[in-house]
């Protein structure tokens, strides 16, 4: 069974601190597309630390009624594989399908590096 074990949740954060999509753009120095890309991820983007980073700081800058500090953890939600006990019988089957995944998700996550690094 395919599921999402880790979960980006910025148009949550978003959505609950009221922080409008241009806003952000503004804050970070960033494309209304980047941000836009960033919202409508799925799954957790590939981010480096001084990204994550810098996208919390303006998280938390532009937050309306913010009760305490948005963190990383806050942008994320892990759900644990529900196999995790059992090994693989084929180990490659899993490897392939790793690739497979990483290669979909690698040109929304190469343009948000590229952007948050610069901002």
């Amino acid at each position: 069974m395919n599921q999402t074990l880790i979960k980006w949740k910025l148009k949550e954060v978003m959505a609950r601190y009221d922080i409008k999509a241009g806003d952000l753009a503004n804050e970070l120095n960033l494309s209304a597309n980047s941000v836009s890309n960033l919202r409508k991820a799925k799954t957790m983007p590939r981010l480096d630390g001084h990204s994550l980073n810098n996208l919390c700081n303006a998280l938390n800058r532009l937050a309306h009624d913010l009760d305490r500090q948005i963190t990383p953890f806050d942008l994320i939600d892990y759900t644990p594989d529900s196999d995790t006990s059992a090994p693989s019988k084929n180990p490659n089957s899993s490897k392939s399908s790793a690739l497979s995944q990483g290669r979909k998700s690698s040109a929304i996550d190469a343009e948000n590096q590229a952007c948050l690094t610069a901002a």
